[in-house]
């Protein structure tokens, strides 16, 4: 801030200040006159009375110019002699200083400046004094009264008389501490945030998985970390590796469905599987999240990807499902065997009873092989579906009948509620969801109630319900009925056996026709739902 051109505006410059600071001299006139002359003088002396009576008129109002000037002046005003001393000063700058007017009157401007700037600012006045320079302007600091240092901006001229000797100093000074605290909290944050980045840096380089950081600013920007590599081969704009994206089923990906491209329309998208075709003919899975990036106004600026090579684990489920399928045939076949002798058992009356129970046992441990193999699929996302056109009444009638033995002593009702089109689905994997739901709704209904089906088409769905009635499955166990192994306490203390894989493998069928199911229970009366969408 230069404030020297308001203050001299108002006090008529530097040569009106000069005739402020010492007592005011008002011009003295010879009232002398030669014989004969003293009439004709007498006019002029009036004249000269008039002229001073106005000089000293306008002295007076070009001192008050001066004083509201200077004492109403928003920064710090000092006029400094020579020697240092201070011969006034406004309240501003005793506010800066911590010391009364008549306080700074005993002082010097070295004995309210910081130690270290007392020689600076000693050099500038001597060369201010001798007329090397005109004015300086320098950032020092004052040591307030109570001892807290304070950062100032000093501008400091010179007054001179009219023969060019200086009189005194003229100084501004401007308190910038709230700019230094505000500049010094401005490093601070700036040191913060480089440290920040730095640490993000080195666990962006350093992080054992891909991460690829998209950056929207005029034009697309992807910065990789090495690992990202794998991703993109060194590519450097999305487009140019989207060729070698597949999905697991070998299908190719577009632009506008990869991770990336949906974090940058605002999608979060929590893990993808996503196979990646490298320059050496090789191919990874990765697993693939990504989420948009957005300033503080909520505007997407870019998006984050991370990707997690999951190859080994692919192959270890490939081992697994390979294991399953050779255990599973290893195993059907002496149960095939049993089932093939018990069955030419069963013609002989003195075996039929005995032969009936073998066929049983051994067609139930065929169904949980089935099952086991069927979780081996469903877990690495194998569940392979044969779709076809199927009329969902009629295979509910035909699985009714079917199932009649498991069903035996539970009369079943089938209510189809409305007109329902063909679905496009994997009959076999639908009358396996429907067999196990009747299975459990006689296992676990009271005996001789009724089980009702009912099928329906709502809206973009074709929904089916198997009701029983008998103890119903308590609040609590609903949310975990098709999780893994689960059975309910009362299954566990029942006669029924079983692993708890039914209901597990009937909602992994239904998910992967794009469905759903849940179940209800109330009053003694659980009902299973399942959702199935229309082409």
């Amino acid at each position: 801030m230069v404030w020297a051109e308001e203050f001299e505006a108002a006090g008529g410059g530097e040569d009106e200040v000069a005739r402020v600071a010492p007592p005011c001299r008002c011009g003295r006139h010879d009232a002398r006159a030669a014989p004969g002359e003293l009439m004709g003088r007498a006019a002029p002396e009036g004249s000269n009375v008039t002229q001073r009576n106005q000089a000293e008129h306008a002295l007076r109002e070009s001192e008050e110019r001066f004083r509201l000037t200077f004492e109403n002046a928003p920064v710090g005003m000092a006029i400094v002699a020579l020697d240092g001393r201070f011969i006034r000063v406004n309240h501003v700058f005793c506010e800066i200083v911590g010391y009364a007017a008549e306080e700074l009157s005993t002082l010097r401007f070295q004995d309210v400046t910081h130690p270290d700037d007392v020689g600076a600012d000693v050099s500038l006045v001597e060369q201010l004094r001798r007329g090397e320079i005109p004015r300086y302007r320098l950032t020092k600091r004052y040591v307030h009264k109570n001892g807290t240092i304070i950062p100032v901006i000093l501008h400091t001229s010179v007054v001179r008389d009219e023969d060019g000797e200086p009189i005194h100093y003229i100084a501004q000074v401007e308190d910038v501490t709230a700019r230094k605290q505000a500049e010094e909290e401005r490093e601070r944050l700036l040191a913060q945030l480089d440290a920040e980045r730095r640490t993000l840096q080195t666990i962006f380089d350093s992080a054992p998985i891909p991460l690829l950081l998209i950056e929207r600013n005029g034009s697309e920007r992807i910065i990789g970390n090495p690992r990202a590599v794998e991703l993109t081969g060194g590519a450097a704009a999305r487009d140019e590796y989207v060729d070698r994206l597949r999905r697991p089923d070998g299908t190719p990906i577009g632009l506008d469905e990869m991770p990336s491209s949906r974090a940058m329309r605002g999608e979060t998208v929590p893990g993808e599987e996503i196979v990646v075709h490298r320059d050496d003919g090789s191919c990874r899975t990765f697993l693939i999240a990504a989420a948009p990036l957005r300033d503080g106004g909520g505007t997407i600026t870019g998006a984050v990807v991370a990707g997690e090579d999951i190859s080994p684990l692919k192959e270890l489920e490939r081992m697994r499902e390979e294991w399953t399928s050779v255990i599973a045939h290893e195993l059907r076949q002496p149960i095939n065997a049993i089932v093939f002798k018990a069955s030419m058992l069963a013609t002989q009356p003195q075996c039929s009873e005995s032969a009936r129970h073998i066929v049983a046992s051994a067609m139930q441990l065929s169904r949980m092989i089935s099952d086991l193999l069927d979780i081996s699929r469903l877990e690495s996302r194998r569940l392979e579906l044969s779709r076809v056109e199927v009329d969902l009444p009629a295979l509910v009638r035909a699985t009714v009948e079917r199932t009649a033995d498991a069903t035996s002593g539970h009369p079943v009702d089938v209510d189809v509620r409305s007109s329902v089109p063909p679905l496009l689905a994997d009959p076999g994997r639908l009358e396996q969801v429907l067999t196990n739901l009747l299975s459990n709704a006689a296992k676990y209904g009271a005996p001789e109630t009724p089980i009702r089906i009912a099928v329906e088409r709502r809206g973009g769905e074709v929904l089916v319900a198997v009701e029983n009635e008998g103890k119903g499955i308590a609040p609590e166990e609903l949310p975990r009925l098709f999780s893994r192994y689960y059975r309910t306490r009362d299954a566990k203390t029942g006669a029924a056996a079983g692993l708890g894989l039914g209901l597990y493998i009937v909602r992994g069928i239904v998910e992967a026709h794009g469905g759903r199911v849940w179940a209800e229970s109330a009053h003694g009366t659980t009902t299973f739902r399942l959702a199935l969408p229309l082409p």
